[in-house]
């Protein structure tokens, strides 16, 4: 079974991991853009780090036969310092148009304030001038409060709930994210939400426009999530069609609309 990983942040990881991923059998990952632990004071920082992640981790990640895309943006933790995000969004469209770029983000809420919304307003409107896909982050404080309050902005927007996934889901969420009819990431992380967490949730909603990631940083997270979320599945007796359509399938239908996938959906299981 191959695995496509649609949340994660090689960028703090080590060679090591990018072994690991590969013998476990993941075979693509898309990289957005994350706070790096310390706030940046300059927008060319944040420009440095667009071309680390089109241009470095790719050749990193093909070494071990992973397939390695962008999504990038102004991430909400630092969205409240309005002149450097907005110059950094200035900059941002050329970025944008690279051949692995495939989504804008994260964008959402992080404390929820009015500067976040302003940033995140600006990138929604972006992401569908371009047509692309954007990824949106579900605040970890407040997180029903501020995943419904990013619903009715996506919705004042305009935006096609096709186009979209709310991250970070949690059972306090998700319910919110499925109503809105677009997609639902679920990250596999201390803090988050468990293995068991995440299959208590498919049982309940399904795996259609579902997706399981491991949003592994810097932080306690687990590169390998996305396989082992798929065996549990295996042994508590999911099919390995439902599994593929999980863990390989969503992450390419929802990508694709990009214009720049390079990879096919089916292919998930191997005899």
């Amino acid at each position: 079974m191959k695995y496509f990983d649609p949340h994660i942040h090689v960028y703090s990881r080590t060679v090591d991991d990018y072994k690991n991923m590969a013998t476990a059998g993941v075979r693509a990952i898309v990289e957005p853009s994350f706070w790096l632990g310390s706030k940046r004071q300059y927008p060319e920082s944040h420009l440095d780090y667009f071309e680390h992640v089109l241009s470095f981790e790719p050749k990193r990640a093909r070494e071990h036969g992973i397939e390695h895309y962008a999504c990038l943006g102004m991430n909400p933790k630092e969205a409240n310092d309005l002149e450097l995000a907005h110059a950094v969004i200035d900059a941002l469209p050329e970025f944008l148009k690279r051949d692995n770029c495939v989504a804008i983000g994260e964008t959402g809420f992080d404390l929820i304030s009015k500067e976040e919304e302003e940033i995140m307003r600006r990138q929604l409107r972006l992401a569908k001038d371009l047509n692309m896909p954007v990824m949106v982050h579900t605040p970890h404080q407040n997180k029903r409060e501020g995943t419904i309050r990013t619903v009715e902005i996506l919705k004042e927007e305009g935006l096609d709930p096709n186009q979209v996934i709310l991250d970070h889901n949690t059972h306090d969420t998700i319910d919110v994210s499925v109503e809105y009819g677009g997609w639902s990431g679920m990250t596999i992380y201390p803090g988050k939400i468990s293995i068991e967490g995440v299959i208590e949730i498919l049982d309940r909603y399904g795996t259609e426009r579902m997706m399981i990631n491991t949003a592994a940083d810097w932080g306690p997270a687990d590169p390998l999530s996305v396989p082992k979320a798929a065996n549990e599945m295996l042994k508590q007796g999911y099919a390995e069609e439902n599994i593929q359509r999980l863990v390989w399938d969503n992450p390419i239908q929802y990508y694709k609309q990009s214009g720049k996938l390079k990879l096919k959906e089916g292919k998930g299981v191997t005899s």
